[in-house]
């Protein structure tokens, strides 16, 4: 085939990869990949996607399928007896298959920036620590100086969070047994709104929480932020709440 030749369909690029064509075709693929740069970067950029999101299932999620660098045939037959990956099927146009690959990869990344951070405990276990707040008003959050520090952790509630989070031997004074979901914005004592947070041992700490908590109050009490909403922000993960309101300052 030369230049003048129509490009290789998005089927037919699949179908290459997986060795699928026959006999006859797959020689008139081959030999217009040797001579057409367009198409041999597509093949190329499909193969560099799908090699990378099989290699990071491979290693987050399913140890059984092989790696990206072993043969496409086994490679699919593998994948398509697993129901837990059901975006791998290869009949697709390329750009289907290339949008799918790219979001399934960045959704694996940041599942793994999530978890990095629950394992680090600079943000609770969602499963531990959910959050939960009491039946309070906006009125109450911005007329009232006490409600942080009427909340106090009882002795036995703070030796409950930390067996449940498996630290019953963890140093106290370096972590503080601290609100997910600050009582200055509504949260309650509950240990589902409890978890212990480390001082100095990360650039994301307890002090810095406590200027995200100040930040999120003010803004409240000023009308640019619903109560609800910020109980939503900080509990869902308060160090991507502290970009947005206090680095960025709420835009």
């Amino acid at each position: 085939m030369t230049y003048s030749d129509p490009h290789i369909s998005d089927q037919d690029l699949l179908l290459a990869a997986d060795g699928e064509l026959s006999a006859n075709r797959q020689e008139q693929v081959r030999r217009h990949l040797q001579a057409c740069w367009t198409c041999r970067c597509r093949m190329a950029q499909l193969e560099r996607v799908v090699a990378g999101v099989v290699d990071s299932y491979h290693s987050l999620l399913n140890p059984q399928v092989p790696s990206g660098h072993g043969s496409a045939a086994l490679l699919k037959a593998t994948l398509m007896r697993e129901p837990a990956a059901p975006f791998f099927r290869w009949r697709w146009p390329v750009w289907v298959a290339c949008a799918l690959a790219i979001a399934s990869m960045t959704a694996i990344l940041l599942w793994r920036q999530t978890f990095s951070r629950v394992e680090s405990g600079l943000v609770p276990n969602p499963n531990l620590t959910p959050g939960e707040t009491v039946s309070i008003s906006q009125n109450d959050v911005c007329q009232s100086n006490d409600l942080t520090e009427n909340a106090q952790v009882p002795e036995t509630t703070r030796d409950a969070v930390f067996s449940a989070y498996g630290m019953k031997d963890a140093p106290k004074n370096a972590y503080e047994v601290d609100f997910l979901i600050t009582p200055a914005l509504g949260g309650s004592a509950n240990v589902r709104n409890l978890w212990p947070q480390p001082y100095h041992r990360a650039a994301w700490n307890a002090y810095r929480k406590d200027v995200l908590e100040e930040r999120l109050r003010s803004l409240v009490c000023s009308g640019e932020l619903d109560l609800a909403t910020a109980q939503r922000e900080i509990a869902t993960n308060w160090i991507d709440a502290y970009k947005k309101y206090v680095d960025g300052r709420h835009q």
